[in-house]
This record gives structure tokens, C-alpha cells and sequence, in this order.
């Protein structure tokens, strides 16, 4: 019996591994960078400047008031005080690149490429305002310049022969996606491990697909290569596709369960369709019927059951449908997205209805002990996906085993009967 059921388990392993691969790659892809801190170049003398400038005509007393001041007095109102003196020998040359970067001037930059696309466009001018370039706090001395929360800021200062310049430090905490500004860092910087996360999934499905096939001996009944690969590609298409919804809704993969986090239960919920897809598969493609001259045998992953014609009552025609209970939940679901207004009502109501209607045709042998056999040869369009099934009405009718071809309702799963 061990030859008989060699090699059928490699098939869940081979599912495990692209669901494992689908799931570890979404959440690499989306996952964001968890805080950033920006630096901007900061001309306290044109924007005093710009306290009389309004696009609104409208200047309001506090506007002149600083305005009139004097441009020392002024640095120190609006910085209130969070200023940080750095060493012109060692921080010299990064305030030139932030400066050039900060100021437009992208490529003589050596951080031309941390600047945010939404402030490359070209209705923007670095000439009436300067742009953030962004950093990761391990990339400099947080700590040390007093930036370890959301929106602390400090202003670093720097004595050169111009003078003293000054370069404006925010802390964004980016767990929370309402904290972040509305220009993001570049995409490299703020997915940092999309292309991991790309390198992951492919790498998953390559090992998956390249995992060795039980190929079916003479006399076998097994289902169709076509029809398993069609519904190993359905399987991930559903559990990919929502998984990915609540990580692209919350806006990263670590925020899935933040205030929006019915949408992410619902999503889950729609995505496990897809994981017991992949799992009927397995038990599919594992799956392998032999007619031996004292019995039937069938093999899947689950092990090897063994029916000799002896212990046989009966062969009937069954209809398939899925558990009342599975139908309810699909209804209870529905109502709660609805009353809620925070799930996708919409996208449960397509697969209930095609779960409600599904029916899937097959034999049921009758075994004197009470074990069933069933055995699926139909998909719910009346396609046959078990070539060679009518082998075991034959049979058993040659053996003189009643069958019986008015077709009778049983409820359940495939991969469960």
C-alpha cells in the first residue's frame, strides 16, 4: 500500500509552499517603512519675506508683526528655541548636499534621489520654496538631536562663510498612515522590502511548480491536469487578491488591524475561500483510483482507503451542495458588511450566490460497515473532471452490486467526502 500512496502528499506540500509564497510576498511588498525623518533647507530670510505674501490678499496683524522683525529675533520666534549647532569639519559637506537636493538642484545632489515625485512635478518651483529630502532615523543621529516621536522637530544650524545655515528636522511616524505628509518619500524608501517581497513570490511558485508530479499509471482514474491547474490558479487569484485588498485599503501591512480593521476580519474571511480552493486541489491532483481485482482503492494525501466488492452494498448517484451553516455565515456576513457600511458588501454577495447555486455530481459506494466512498466526476457546470468513472458503475454491476441512478442531495465539501 505504500507504493500506492507514494509521492500523493508533495501535492498539499506543493500548495502550502504557494500560499506561504502569496502571503509572505504581500506582506513584504506592502510593507512601510515605520518612521522617516525629513530635512528641508530653510531661508529664514525669504520666508520673513513671505509673511507679507498671501495667494488670498489677506495679511493679517501677526503677519506684519513678524514681518517687521528683525531677522535674528524672527529665526528665534519660529524656531522657539530647537536649534542644534553642528560641527562645520564633520556635517560641512551634508548640509551642501541636503542644500542642493533641497533646493532643486536633484542631480549635482548626492541625495537627489530621496526627494518625494510629487515635488519633481513640474508645475513646482524649488525657487519660491524648498522640498524635504527624506532620511531613515538610522541613517542619522536621531536620538542625539532630540527626534525619537511624531512631528518632533529641531533645527540644525551650521556656521559657514555665509553665515549661519539652517536645515528644518521632522520626525514622521509612519505606523500610523493618517501621521504621514502628503508628498511620500521615493517608493524604494518607503516599501523597503517590495522587492524582496517580489523575489519571495516568485521564488515560491518556482519551487512549488518545480516540485516533482506523481505521474498516473496504467488503469489509474485521476482527475484532469487541466482542470487542476485552473483551479490552482483560481485558488491564488482569490486568496491574493484579498489579502492584498486590506494591505492597499490600511495603506501598509502592518496597519491591516488599525481603525479599519472589519474591512481587514471580512477580507480574511474571503481570502480563506481561496486557501480551501487550493486545498480541494491538492486532495485533487493527490488523488488516484485503482480497480483491483479484490477491490477499489483510493489514494490521496489523507492515506489509502481500501473497499473490496465483498463489503459493497450499494452504488448511487449524489449531488453535492455546500453545509446550510456555510450558507448562513455567507448571509450573517453580508448583513454585517451592510449595516456596518465598512465591508465590501458587494464582493460577498457575487461568491454567495455562486456557492448557494453550485452543485457537483458524483457516485456514492456504499460500504456494509458504513463507510462511504464518494467519488466526484462532475464540476457544478456538468463538465466531467474524472475521466474513466463510469469503470466503477461497470464493475460493480457486473459483480451484481445494486445501483441506483436517481441521484440523491448530500451536503459537505469535496476534499471532505
Amino acid at each position: 500500500m505504500n507504493d500506492i500512496n507514494k509521492g500523493t502528499r508533495i501535492e498539499l506540500v506543493r500548495r502550502i509552499i504557494m500560499a506561504a509564497a502569496v502571503m509572505l510576498g504581500i506582506g513584504f511588498i506592502g510593507y512601510v517603512a515605520p518612521a522617516m525623518i525629513t530635512l528641508e533647507w530653510v531661508d529664514f530670510a525669504r520666508e520673513q519675506a513671505g509673511e507679507l505674501e498671501s495667494p488670498y490678499g489677506f495679511i493679517t496683524e501677526e503677519d506684519k508683526r513678524l514681518a517687521a522683525l528683525p531677522l535674528e529675533e524672527y529665526i528665534a520666534e519660529i524656531t522657539g528655541g530647537k536649534t542644534l549647532n553642528l560641527d562645520p569639519g564633520q556635517w560641512g559637506d551634508f548640509f551642501q548636499q541636503v542644500y542642493l537636493a533641497s533646493s532643486g538642484q536633484y542631480v549635482g545632489s548626492t541625495y537627489g534621489d530621496r526627494i518625494s515625485d510629487m515635488d519633481k512635478r513640474w508645475y513646482f518651483s524649488p525657487e519660491e520654496k524648498s522640498v524635504q529630502v527624506f532620511f531613515r532615523p538610522d541613517e542619522l543621529p536621531a536620538s542625539s538631536w532630540g527626534l525619537s516621536r511624531h512631528l518632533d522637530t529641531v533645527y540644525l544650524s551650521l556656521i559657514n562663510q555665509n553665515g549661519v545655515s539652517y536645515i528644518e528636522s521632522i520626525y514622521w511616524d509612519y505606523t500610523d498612515p493618517y501621521n504621514r505628509p502628503y508628498n511620500q518619500p521615493p517608493a524604494r524608501m518607503l516599501y523597503p522590502l517590495r522587492t524582496a517581497g517580489v523575489a519571495v513570490l516568485i521564488a515560491g511558485i518556482i519551487l512549488a511548480l518545480a516540485l516533482p508530479r506523481r505521474r498516473p499509471e496504467a488503469g489509474d482514474i485521476a482527475y484532469r491536469a487541466g482542470s487542476i491547474t485552473a483551479g490552482d490558479f483560481v485558488g491564488l487569484m482569490l486568496f491574493g487578491v484579498f489579502l492584498a485588498l486590506p494591505v492597499l485599503i490600511s495603506e501598509g501591512s502592518t496597519q491591516v488591524f488599525g481603525d479599519l480593521w472589519i474591512i481587514t476580519v471580512v477580507m480574511i474571511f474571503m481570502a480563506s475561500f481561496g486557501v480551501m480552493v487550493l486545498y480541494a486541489n491538492g486532495w485533487h491532483a493527490s488523488y488516484r483510483l485503482k480497480l483491483l481485482p479484490e477491490g477499489l482503492f483510493r489514494t490521496t494525501f489523507k492515506g489509502v482507503d481500501q473497499y473490496y466488492y465483498s463489503d459493497i452494498s450499494s452504488v448511487e448517484e449524489v449531488l453535492l451542495v455546500y453545509p446550510k451553516w456555510f450558507l448562513w455565515a455567507f448571509r450573517i456576513l453580508m448583513l454585517f458588511a451592510l449595516l456596518t457600511g465598512k465591508g465590501a458588501s458587494t464582493s460577498t454577495a457575487g461568491p454567495y450566490l455562486l456557492a448557494e447555486s453550485a452543485s457537483y455530481a458524483g457516485l456514492l459506494v456504499k460500504n456494509r460497515d458504513g463507510r462511504p466512498l464518494y467519488i466526484w466526476y462532475a464540476d457544478q457546470m456538468g463538465n466531467v473532471i474524472l475521466p474513466g468513472y463510469e469503470q466503477v458503475i461497470n464493475e460493480c454491476r457486473q459483480r451484481g452490486i445494486v445501483y441506483n441512478d436517481e441521484p440523491r442531495v448530500v451536503q459537505g465539501f469535496m476534499y471532505m467526502k
